[in-house]
């Protein structure tokens, strides 16, 4: 068959099975498997597929029409520039994160400089992609990336040997602090903090696929920062920096429970690519 017509097929079959833009994500399959780009899917429409190749794209269609998440099926995702292996395992790593990462990089940067150690702790690691986007952007930095989840950190460590960081990256289980040594220079996380009856309301794409240890907040999905805040607390050395993800409407909470310990000054919060708060930071004193 035809490259074009794969394309119109696919395309308008996903779009019938009501999936947010269908076609393009038939061409990020067509092209996965065809190994040509998606601006070269444009110029060579003519090209013969095989039926090989016809088949598994039917089969990856197929997958993404039931709501299965497009990098679960592809199999990897971007991360500040560095492309990470996804799958059902972990959290799929979203762009609005790497603003994340790149603010740790920054003022890592800013206050460390270029050249002294520095040792990071990713707490809820999942896939991995913050303790290892930091690390390679910032070659100062040592990173341990910490999850409760075992599926997660076997998943984080093939994403470590696949950017080649295994002398600055290591990764221990751990359900928060409880198995973590060391005092750190940063900490950083993104950890679950959907509210649990908010869950239901979530894409499928979400809520079918996403692993729910990884998203559940608990009732008011500030749960685990009461835990993690403190804890991070007497894990920070002074001076350092903790910096978290967390919804809009959490925020308030979550400056108290920095407020709290008494340990933390310069709270301050920033926003995601929408313009909603999404992310805080606070200096250890």
């Amino acid at each position: 068959m035809r490259l074009e017509e794969v394309i119109k097929r696919q395309g308008e079959y996903l779009e019938r099975a009501a999936v947010p833009e269908g076609r393009t994500d038939a061409e990020w399959i067509i092209s996965a498997v065809t190994g040509l780009g998606r601006v070269r899917l444009r110029l060579e429409k003519d090209v013969v597929l095989t039926q090989e190749q016809c088949d598994k794209i039917e089969r990856l269609c197929a997958r993404r029409a039931q709501r299965e998440p497009l990098q679960y099926i592809l199999g990897t995702q971007s991360f500040m520039s560095l492309e990470l292996h996804t799958d059902a395992r972990a959290l799929i790593p979203r762009p609005e994160t790497e603003l994340l990462g790149e603010y740790c990089v920054q003022e890592i940067k800013r206050a460390y400089g270029e050249k002294r150690p520095v040792l990071l702790l990713d707490m809820c690691t999942g896939s991995g992609a913050l303790a290892l986007g930091i690390a390679a952007q910032a070659g100062n930095v040592r990173a341990v990336g910490a999850d409760i989840s075992r599926e997660a950190l076997t998943l984080a460590a093939e994403n470590c040997a696949l950017c080649g960081l295994e002398d600055r990256v290591s990764f221990v289980r751990s359900d928060l602090f409880s198995s973590v040594d060391g005092q750190y220079d940063a900490i950083v996380s993104n950890p679950p903090y959907i509210p649990s009856k908010v869950i239901l309301s979530l894409e499928p794409e979400v809520r079918s696929y996403e692993p729910k240890l990884a998203l559940d907040g608990g009732e008011t999905g500030t749960e685990i920062y009461a835990r993690l805040i403190p804890q991070a607390a007497q894990r920070l050395k002074e001076g350092g920096f903790l910096a978290l993800e967390a919804e809009e409407f959490e925020f308030d909470a979550i400056e108290r429970m920095f407020d709290d310990t008494g340990c933390f000054e310069n709270f301050r919060t920033f926003c995601d690519y929408s313009g909603q708060k999404r992310f805080c930071s606070a200096k250890r004193k």
